[in-house]
């Protein structure tokens, strides 16, 4: 199984990439989309220009997965995107005071997102830079047709049959765990994709039928998206990032902690077709959980005394984690994993795992997402699903629980594929090179 990549870089990282990436003389190859999670950022290079070093290579060795590159020879462009958490936008601005501040050549940047109307004012205030925000969902749009109609290998449907089958309640295992590289079929670009379903899942979820280049309309949408999931997993668990609590549901089991149609009827309930594996209610099994009755007396003070230590322990491991070189020791040797897979409720670690709360999460959204998008298609008579948004992350239980849901609800009939990139600050920087003419007219 290879190593997680990363798909967030930290704020000293993002910062640091900034740096090398010299945009005074040349801003308006420069775009951002600015969610309510996640800044992505985009940066245009021409394929002719690729002897110059925007020292996003070199974040490869120290951070692999930091950044994503697309190359598209149809139009002699390599898009260089990489993301990081909106909390530290502040800190960017900042950044680009102290680094570029007077020396950017163009006083504006185009932008959408509603980080883009937020956080305006403190480019204006601090750089004098005015953020020209464009529509998101227009952005989102047009930039996933650009994707469909130009770019080759970035659309691909996740096929691995042994993980969609496992997908349901089985446990995590190495042995289904895909290659991803091994588990796409690419899809190729085509001049007319439509009819389809854009869901984008960001911190909430949109659904988007899209009719033509420029005819679409947002027809449904959830609150429970990456958000729900990101949000939760930090009530529940230890983790400080959301690669952390991916990195969790690799070793997770989620009938541990969901109640399962066997759990109810002792097998499957044949009569209306639903096999003893199908999970009936997500964390259903926290609710069957006995609860041990008070204990008082020395017995009692006993029990509240080992618990308290259980409980603290944990945090003295994170004091000495955060040491200078006896942490940088202990984490060396793993000890940072383990404050991850234990509960923050002291009372329930004994009962469940981190793991597995982790994993029937994650689960819990995806199957609801991918649902909810199968209804809408049956709804408007659309074949084709395309989802996006970095909940998924190239994460293989992630694609396959959505997909699995498709095609559970559709009896396979419905094709779901799955898009690499970020479309919204790709639009926006299209429309400003087309601006420039450094793009042929077709765009």
């Amino acid at each position: 199984m290879r190593p997680r990549q990363s798909a967030v870089i930290d704020k000293e990282t993002a910062l640091r990439l900034l740096a090398a990436v010299n945009l005074r003389p040349e801003s308006r190859r420069f775009a951002i989309d600015i969610g309510g999670s996640l800044a992505k950022l985009l940066y245009v290079q021409r394929t002719d220009e690729t002897q110059q070093d925007l020292g996003i290579k070199k974040l490869e060795e120290t951070w692999p997965g930091a950044q994503l590159s697309v190359r598209i020879p149809e139009i002699g462009v390599i898009l260089n995107f990489f993301a990081f958490e909106t909390r530290n936008i502040n800190d960017l601005v900042k950044f680009l005071k102290e680094n570029w501040g007077s020396g950017i050549s163009s006083k504006d940047v185009r932008a959408t997102g509603g980080g883009a109307v937020k956080y305006a004012e403190n480019f204006r205030e601090e750089l004098a830079v005015v953020l020209q925000h464009l529509d998101e969902m227009d952005c989102l749009v047009r930039g996933l047709n650009f994707l469909l109609t130009k770019a080759q290998k970035e659309v691909y449907i996740f096929d691995h049959e042994p993980l969609l089958s496992a997908a349901m309640s089985e446990p995590a295992s190495p042995s289904v765990f895909p290659d991803l590289e091994n588990s796409r079929k690419f899809v190729d670009a085509s001049k007319d994709p439509f009819p389809y379903l854009l869901v984008n899942i960001g911190s909430g979820v949109s659904i988007i039928k899209v009719n033509g280049f420029e005819e679409y309309e947002r027809v449904s949408g959830s609150s429970l998206g990456g958000g729900t999931f990101w949000g939760l997993s930090r009530l529940l668990t230890n983790c400080k990032t959301f690669d952390e609590v991916i990195e969790l549901t690799k070793s997770g089991n989620n009938s541990k902690v969901d109640m399962l149609v066997g759990d109810i009827y002792g097998g499957e309930y044949g009569k209306v077709g639903l096999d003893a594996s199908v999970i009936a209610a997500s964390f259903g099994k926290v609710v069957m959980k006995k609860e041990v009755p008070d204990v008082y007396g020395w017995a009692g003070m006993w029990k509240q005394f080992v618990r308290a230590i259980k409980g603290t322990s944990y945090l003295w491991l994170n004091f000495l984690l955060s040491t200078p070189a006896l942490g940088q020791f202990l984490r060396w040797m793993g000890y940072d994993k383990k404050t991850q897979e234990k509960l923050a409720n002291l009372g329930l670690r004994s009962a469940f795992s981190a793991n597995d709360v982790a994993l029937s999460l994650l689960r819990m959204v995806a199957f609801n997402i991918g649902q909810i998008a199968y209804l809408n298609s049956k709804r408007y008579d659309v074949q084709r699903i395309y989802f996006g948004g970095n909940f998924i992350r190239d994460h293989p239980y992630t694609l396959a629980a959505i997909s699995f849901a498709v095609r559970f609800w559709s009896n396979g009939e419905t094709q779901v594929r799955e898009r690499r990139g970020s479309p919204t600050p790709i639009s926006c920087s299209l429309e400003r090179l087309k601006q420039q003419n450094a793009f042929t007219d077709d765009l």
